[in-house]
């Protein structure tokens, strides 16, 4: 590890059959400035969800998943980046992993939620623009 800490610039999502999934992908401080003589090496890593969760009484899956990855994050002692936000996956442009009806608004408003900032311009365009 290079630095003292690990950090995410948040949340990424993806959707099937009516469930959600997602993932923190976490790194060190290193870049570019490994050096093995004395033990820095930068790592990274991924903490997701085991299976994709569907709403439930009382809950909303989407907001689930992210929260508890959140909490599991931190307790591992990620950290966030000033910008961080929720994401869907490949920006909805990944046609192994279609978008559920109106995305966008959905994972905006989980940034939102979270005080973070919203990725996705919400539009009548089938293409998704950074916001």
């Amino acid at each position: 590890m290079i630095g003292s800490k690990y950090w995410s610039t948040g949340i990424t999502v993806r959707y099937s059959n009516g469930a959600w999934g997602g993932t923190v992908e976490y790194l060190d401080d290193g870049f570019a400035n490994d050096d093995a003589a004395t033990r820095r090496i930068s790592t990274e890593g991924e903490l997701r969800t085991r299976y994709f969760v569907k709403d439930c009484e009382g809950a909303d899956a989407l907001t689930v998943v992210i929260d508890v990855l959140i909490s599991d994050a931190e307790r591992l002692g990620i950290t966030w980046n000033a910008k961080a936000g929720v994401y869907y996956h490949g920006d909805g442009e990944d046609s192994d992993w279609p978008t559920p009806d109106g995305w966008r608004g959905l994972v905006n408003a989980q940034s939102v939620r979270l005080g973070w900032e919203t990725k996705y311009v919400v539009s009548d365009s089938s293409t998704p623009e950074e916001g």
